[in-house]
Order: structure tokens, then sequence, then C-alpha cells
């Protein structure tokens, strides 16, 4: 048998293995589910062991979960989907394939994978990455490279109350900056100062800012030609917020009020409402204190946008 017989029955085996293979793996990716929320007499059955079930519980392909009456459990499938089970009885993964067909248009879908991970993988700190979990884009306009470096997820804001520091980072060992803000047209300037930090609160220029309109902000180290990159920041008005808000608050699951104002809060984080998700953050803490990952992402959030 020659060289190239034996490489093409080579090939035609492998391609045997992998067709005959891959449908069991994805099989197997479909039927693991984690528990997200959980009350009341939940188990999960595994080679005829039960166990209760709490949130972080890994349902895979060998397992049951049961519910008692009055119970609930809601799990998260194929990172993206979320559902729950609410009626008294016994649910094999075969029962719950039909609940994982998802949705990748959501706008909690990066929310999903994000606690996935967090839930089903042993190593890493998820809360201190959760950006990567985000489709964040930035400002419209940008500008030359200089020594100020405005992270992404600053260079587009959306604003309704509260308050964030407009922050940024130098490149050079400096002691003062002159911030600027401009309207809508990126070339009138509606208010400049000279500050020695890093950063200029929403509040110190809130009462310049109108409900509703589009302005643009820099930072330059004082003395340098002035920085050509152009920072979104959207005022946006109530009806405006109340209309996304309702949007994102819909769950395809029951949740608690906690997991409700943390996966408000990432949604709103990603979206650019960030004055709003430090309220939301804030919340889940205090509704689960003794939620760490709850605490140490909300510190994570506060470190990046540098909230004191």
């Amino acid at each position: 048998m020659n060289i190239i017989n034996q490489k093409s029955i080579m090939k035609k085996i492998i391609y045997f293995f992998i067709a005959a293979f891959f449908p069991f793996v994805l099989s197997a990716q479909e039927n693991m589910f984690v528990v997200y929320s959980v009350k009341g007499t939940v188990s999960v059955v595994e080679n005829k062991v039960e166990t209760k079930a709490k949130i972080g519980t890994i349902v895979n392909g060998n397992s049951s979960i049961k519910l008692g009456a009055g119970s609930f459990a809601t799990l998260l499938c194929n990172e993206t989907k979320m559902f729950s089970l609410n009626k008294a009885g016994s649910y094999t993964t075969a029962n719950l394939k039909d609940s994982c067909k998802t949705n990748n248009s959501s706008v909690s879908a990066n929310y999903m994978k994000y606690i996935w991970s967090e839930m089903t993988k042993s190593k890493g700190t998820p809360e201190k990455n959760r950006k990567n979990y985000m489709a964040n884009v930035g400002a419209v306009g940008r500008g030359d490279i200089n020594n100020v470096w405005v992270d992404q997820r600053l260079d587009s804001v959306n604003y309704v109350s509260g308050t964030i520091p407009l922050s940024w980072k130098c490149f050079v060992d400096t002691e003062e900056f002159e911030f600027r803000l401009y309207d809508d047209s990126k070339t009138n300037v509606v208010y400049s100062k000279d500050v020695k930090k890093k950063h200029v609160d929403i509040s110190e220029i809130l009462k310049l800012l109108q409900p509703g309109k589009t302005y643009y902000w820099n930072a330059t180290v004082k003395g340098e030609t002035e920085n050509t990159a152009r920072h979104y920041l959207h005022y946006k008005t109530k009806d405006e917020f109340q209309t996304f808000l309702n949007t994102i608050k819909k769950a395809d699951g029951v949740e608690s009020d906690a997991e409700m104002n943390f996966r408000l809060a990432f949604v709103l984080e990603e979206n650019h409402y960030l004055a709003e998700a430090y309220n939301y953050y804030l919340k889940a803490t205090q509704l689960d204190a003794t939620n760490s990952f709850y605490r140490s992402t909300f510190m994570s959030f506060k470190k990046d946008f540098e909230i004191k």
C-alpha cells in the first residue's frame, strides 16, 4: 500500500470518529445545567445519591433534580439560557433538553456567560474580569495618540442620575490636567477646568447638562496641545432610562431580589449606565450581605471607575 493511499485511509478514519462522536459531545454540552437560584425542598440525584441542591450545583447528564411542593429551582443551560422549574416532581436532563434553546440576542446573554463561568470554573476570578464578558463599545469620536488614556467603558457614558467620575490614566508623570466639556458639535467648549486629579465627577458639571442632550469631554496634560479625543456623554431622560430598564428587568426564570439587582447592575454597566449600575451593585450586596461574589465584583467595579 503506497503512502498516498495510507494517508487517504487515515483521513477517512479520522472523519469517521469525528462524525461518530461529535453528536455525543454536543449532547453532553446540551445536558449540562447549573443551579442559579433555589428555594424550598430541592435536591439533585446522581448515581442514586441524593443531595440538597444549592446555588452553583451542577446537574449533568447523569443527574436528575427533584422538587418538593411549593419549591422552585432556576437553572442555567448552555451558558446563555435561564429557566425555572416550579412544579413538584423529578426531572432528568432529557426532560430539560427543550428548555435549553438559546437566544443569543438577549440583552442578558453576556451576563449568563459571566455567571456560568463563575459557577462552573474552579480556577480564576471572573468578578475581576467581568469586562471580558461585556460587549462595551467606545465613543463615536476618536483622537490621536496622546499621553492621556480613557478606558473604553468610560469612552461612552449614559447618565441619568447619581454620580460617577469621568476618569483617565496618564502615561507621563505630571501634576495637572485640563478638563474640557463640549456640546454636541464636539468643538464648542461649554466648560473648562484645570485639575490635579485624574477625574472630574459628573456632579461638578451637572448644572451645565440638559436631559436628552449629548455632550463630549476630554482631558489634556496641562501645557500640551489639546487632546483631539472626544468621549461621549449622553444625559438620558428618566423616561428613556425607564424604557430601557423595563426591557431588561424581565428574566426567563425566577430569581431573588438580590440576584435580580446584580443582573441588572451587570447589564446596566455593559450598556454604559455606570451611575445606575453602581446603585444596583450596591443594592445586591445589601440584600445578600454574605455573598462574597457580589461583594468582590462590586469592589472591582468601584476600582475600575475610580469610585471611592
